[in-house]
């Protein structure tokens, strides 16, 4: 009887033992899954709209204007888009007008102001979506002549530009240059070294870009010198200390330099094709398929959404950047609660 006491005694502290072995190992196991690889918001890959407001003319139309889009809070709801581009036309003291040029009015925002607001209310909406990119474009006859008053006019319109987007988005909702630049002494050396902010620190925000150089980019970092308290990025030039946001149309004949961009930290934004270019009426992809597999990190396309009559069409939800994301990037970790 004693040895049977002896045994089961045995038994029942093997097991004991055994039940802590296996609980603290599965607790290292939650501890390694709890270690993942942070994610940056340049990890992600999205789909964008190329002039996002724009609404085809009535009647006949050259090729070029022949596409329509959905309002940007369907276009955000709907199609997965998060790259935005918003034209803009400007007269003293007057609203900042949203359409194409002369011949080409056509929108789904009257001004840029309605635009913001829009895409402010899906956001609103959709707290944990990745951050949107809005590039808006200042139109270039504005500061075409080179005389005292048009610069002056240039130099109001981009003033305007910051306060319209001011006025409409809470700062707490941007992710402003000062953001990413951090202690670093410039931009480029910023994202270059240190990196984009965190993804899940960066839901439900905007990143806005001056799409647009030369002159344009110039008077503006005249106005904020390394872009210090400035609202947008700019469209970048390499070996700047601006550097941080770039756009190259062109990912098969510059897939190289576009990956080099992408590999050093910088974000690139790329397009998928061009309407007047006829791809989407051949259904010609290598351009689409190009942008992404160099890891573009925004993709623009004139259709986002399926066609009647056309083939063609870019069907790429919010993912993880083929290039930059870490190994145990995922689409359950890219999109969170809500894309």
């Amino acid at each position: 009887m004693r040895v049977h006491a002896v045994v089961l005694t045995i038994l029942v502290m093997a097991a004991s033992l055994s039940g802590c072995l296996s609980s603290e190992g599965d607790s290292n196991h939650s501890v390694n899954e709890a270690e993942e690889s942070p994610l940056h918001i340049n990890h992600i890959q999205v789909k964008g709209t190329h002039n996002s407001y724009h609404v085809k003319p009535n009647g006949p139309t050259v090729r070029a204007y022949d596409y329509s889009h959905e309002p940007l809070d369907v276009q955000a709801e709907e199609f997965d888009v998060r790259q935005f581009e918003i034209d803009v036309w400007w007269s003293p003291g007057q609203q900042m007008r949203v359409y194409h040029n002369q011949y080409d009015r056509g929108t789904t925002c009257q001004v840029l102001r309605e635009c913001l607001d829009t895409l402010l209310a899906w956001s609103d909406s959709n707290p944990s979506h990745v951050p949107l990119m809005i590039w808006i474009e200042p139109k270039e006859w504005t500061w075409t002549a080179a005389d005292t008053t048009t610069v002056m006019e240039a130099q109001n319109m981009l003033e305007d530009v910051e306060e319209q987007i001011n006025l409409a988005w809470p700062l707490e909702k941007i992710i402003i240059p000062d953001n990413v630049r951090g202690e670093h002494s410039d931009l480029s050396t910023a994202v270059t070294t240190t990196g984009w902010p965190l993804l899940d620190e960066s839901r439900g925000k905007a990143i806005f870009i001056l799409l647009g150089g030369g002159d344009v980019r110039d008077e503006y970092h005249s106005q904020h010198p390394n872009l210090e308290g400035a609202t947008m990025f700019t469209m970048s030039s390499e070996g700047t200390p601006e550097a941080a946001i770039f756009s190259d149309t062109n990912p098969v004949g510059n897939a190289e330099r576009i990956r080099e961009l992408v590999e050093s930290g910088y974000i690139v934004r790329s397009r998928a094709d061009d309407a007047e270019d006829g791809e989407a009426d051949n259904n010609e992809t290598e351009r689409r398929d190009a942008a992404f597999s160099v890891g573009a990190h925004s993709i623009s396309t004139d259709y986002p959404a399926q066609v009647d009559g056309i083939e063609y069409w870019v069907d790429h939800p919010v993912s993880c950047n083929p290039i930059t994301a870490p190994p145990d990037c995922s689409i359950e970790r890219i999109i969170g609660t809500s894309s």
